[in-house]
């Protein structure tokens, strides 16, 4: 089922974000870390050709170690909680945690880490890594945004809002069930915060 997959891209997407344009512009600390209040992991999956669901994860968990005289080589890792899929309808939830979609009991994370991250422009770049989920890993390419960069406070110097885009294919990942009723072809969509690493 393609929530199965949509949730996946979506971790990595969110991944992608928090990559180097963010860091790039703000260069104060080396390391980022998400904050889970104010980031959302979206995906939405096409229904019967005609119509879309949408989803979240409320549960995720991503740092980012950002190399200031190579920004290239700066490192991602970011994780999401299977189990916190939410499509705002509970019975369709349950449904998509079963083991033919996305399989919650016996993955319970989906995982993303960077590999090289390429720069258009100080606001707008390129995340590669792989991606792991339901067992396999596969390669990964992220469009990454950086729309806001603001002060907190004296002791917290500043905060990067970003937004991260991409699609996945979940035959890939081998999610095969129900064809002809969810599409194949999954866009992601990541809004969110990184914050100073405690």
């Amino acid at each position: 089922m393609p929530i199965t997959t949509t949730p996946v891209l979506s971790v990595v997407t969110a991944c992608a974000l928090l990559s180097l344009p963010l860091l790039a512009t703000a260069a104060t600390p080396q390391k980022w870390q998400i904050n889970p209040q104010k980031t959302k992991v979206g995906f939405s999956v096409p229904y019967l050709k005609k119509s879309i669901i949408e989803g979240t994860f409320h549960k995720i968990e991503g740092v980012i170690n950002y190399d200031e005289s190579r920004p290239q080589n700066t490192v991602i890792r970011f994780t999401v909680y299977t189990d916190s899929v939410d499509t705002d309808l509970k019975p369709r939830d349950y449904f998509i945690r079963r083991k033919e979609l996305l399989n919650t009991k016996q993955y319970p994370t989906l995982k993303f880490t960077s590999s090289s991250v390429k720069l258009n422009n100080p606001r707008e770049g390129y995340v590669n890594g792989s991606f792991n989920a339901l067992g396999q890993t596969k390669p990964m390419t992220v469009k990454v945004n950086l729309t806001d960069v603001y002060t907190l406070s004296k002791s917290q110097p500043s905060a990067l809002k970003f937004k991260a885009t991409a699609t996945i294919n979940r035959h890939d990942y081998g999610v095969t069930a129900f064809p002809g009723i969810f599409g194949t072809t999954i866009p992601i969509v990541i809004t969110g915060e990184l914050m100073p690493a405690k």
